[in-house]
Order: C-alpha cells, then sequence, then structure tokens
C-alpha cells in the first residue's frame, strides 16, 4: 500500500500569499497611523481643556484674572498692542532675542521699567505649573514630538526651558486691562491654542495672514492650511488646531478663522480692520514682520 504524500505550497502559492499580506499591510499601515493621530489629537483636545481648568482656578483666587506676570503697562504706547510687541520682537507673545529660558529666574516686576524683557506667553503658563494646577507635560501636544519641560525645581524659576516645551500659544495676555483675557469675556473669545504657524523667524511663506487670494471663510479648510498650526500636519500643512474658548470648552477647528466676528486667531487687527468689507478681520496682520537675525 502506497501512503499518499501530502502536498505542500509551492513558490508560487507563498510568493502569493505574502503579496496579500503586503497589499494588506499597505492598506493598513495609513489608517492605523491616522488612527494613532486621531487619539494624540484627543490627547491634546483634553492637555489645552486642563489648561483652560487651570486658567479659571488661578481666576477664582486672582480677582477673575488669567494667568499674566506682572509688567508694566505704561510702556504700551496709546493702547498699542502692536508697537508693543514689535518692538521686542515678539512673535506668538514669545521675544526672539532669546527671553524664553534666558532670566528664567528673573521674576516679573510691575515696577521694573524694563518689565517689557520679563513677560511672555510662557511666562503666563509656567505661573499655572507654579501653582500646581497643571504639569508641564500637558504643554506638550503629542502630535509634535516635543518633549516636556526637564525642570524639576519648579518653584525656582518663572518660565520654561525653551519654546520648545511649549505646543500652545495664549491669546493677548498683555494688552490693556480691557483686553486681557479674564472670567466674563465673550464666550467666543478664544483664550489658547496650538501655536500658530508665525513662531519661527522665516523669510518663506506665510508671511500674511491667510491673503492667499483674500481667502474667506467660505474657502475649504483645504485652503487654509498653510495658515494652521503646525502641530497637527506639520508647517504649512496645517490639518488644524485645537482652540480654548473662554467658557472652557475646547475644540478642534480646520480653520483659525474662529475667533470673535470671525477674526483669525493667530493675527492681530490691524488699524485699517474695517476696510474690504472687513476682509481684514478674517485676515488681520502677521503678528511680527522683522527681519531673520544674521
Amino acid at each position: 500500500m502506497v501512503r499518499a504524500r501530502k502536498q505542500g505550497f509551492t513558490l508560487i502559492e507563498l510568493l502569493v500569499v505574502i503579496a496579500i499580506i503586503a497589499l494588506l499591510i499597505s492598506i493598513l499601515l495609513p489608517s492605523l497611523s491616522r488612527a494613532r493621530e486621531l487619539s494624540k489629537r484627543l490627547v491634546c483636545t483634553s492637555n489645552i481643556k486642563g489648561i483652560g481648568t487651570s486658567m479659571k482656578i488661578y481666576a477664582n483666587d486672582n480677582n477673575e484674572n488669567f494667568p499674566i506676570p506682572p509688567f508694566d503697562s505704561s510702556l504700551i504706547s496709546n493702547n498699542d498692542m502692536v508697537a508693543y510687541t514689535e518692538e521686542n520682537h515678539m512673535i506668538d507673545g514669545v521675544l526672539h532675542d532669546g527671553q524664553v529660558g534666558m532670566d528664567r529666574k528673573e521674576q516679573s516686576y510691575s515696577v521694573n521699567p524694563n518689565a517689557s524683557t520679563q513677560v511672555s506667553v510662557t511666562r503666563s503658563f509656567w505661573m499655572l505649573v507654579r501653582t500646581g494646577d497643571v504639569t508641564v507635560k500637558q504643554f506638550v501636544c503629542p502630535s509634535t514630538g516635543e518633549d516636556a519641560d526637564p525642570t524639576e525645581n519648579i518653584e525656582l524659576y518663572y518660565d520654561f526651558t525653551d519654546y520648545g516645551n511649549v505646543s500652545y500659544g495664549y491669546q493677548v495676555p498683555f494688552g490693556p486691562r480691557s483686553t486681557r483675557p479674564r472670567e466674563g469675556m465673550d464666550n467666543r473669545q478664544g483664550v489658547a491654542a496650538d501655536k500658530g504657524p508665525f513662531y519661527l523667524l522665516t523669510t518663506s511663506p506665510p508671511w500674511d495672514g491667510g491673503r492667499d487670494g483674500l481667502l474667506t471663510s467660505d474657502d475649504a479648510p483645504k485652503a487654509w492650511r498653510k495658515y494652521n498650526s503646525p502641530n497637527h500636519g506639520g508647517r504649512g500643512n496645517g490639518e488644524g488646531q485645537n482652540v480654548l474658548f473662554a467658557d472652557g470648552h475646547a475644540k478642534f477647528e480646520r480653520r483659525p478663522i474662529v475667533g470673535i466676528d470671525k477674526d483669525n486667531i493667530y493675527t492681530y487687527i490691524g488699524p485699517n480692520w474695517n476696510d474690504i468689507e472687513h476682509k481684514n478681520l478674517i485676515h488681520g496682520e502677521v503678528p511680527a514682520k522683522i527681519d531673520p537675525a544674521p
């Protein structure tokens, strides 16, 4: 009696199976990568919402004012916030003369005539870290790959080590008293968000606030990608940004024109903001127009 031989896989059959597996992997990997990004985006939303909660806790103990280091308001000539920020080469509230990470042990004093060199968005955020209501890890969006601030002795410092340790920006913390963030603001006001596209010194686009063909609120989110936060998609290709609103809720927005009356949260309103049928309200002006350091 001849025993039947077991038939094995042929080389062609093995190659076909491998090809099918490779095809399935190529189909599934983008979906898995997308799922990971969406998961990181949710963590980012949770982070900025937690920062908003800590702001409200801080406000309860500080006359309903959101965190802001003391500064000499007389340095703001005629309540001109633009001149105040540009004079110090600030972009997104960050001094590009090395303020963030330098003089970290120096506290800001309102009586100091040079207080303007000791305030920044990051200093405002660090005040929340000092109170213990929020951790340094919550200031890092996982989509960016940035690292949490390594500082151990929190109480010894008044600022983050580097701007790369902060993934978020803070809306107009240093203007006249009527514009400073506080409880009771219009709930449509964006208080904080993923940091904007203008914080890096560069001569390459985008230098304007969305002026390619004068984009409007009717344009698709894809047209606005260059003017979104780089946190989710990279510089010049941002898919959108998490925005914290005055009432404490946070939402992922695919265009930056989500302020009151659809103003662009990453720009300031120029002196002729009501020209061209309010288009300057949507586009605004670049936070700082300065030449790159030599």
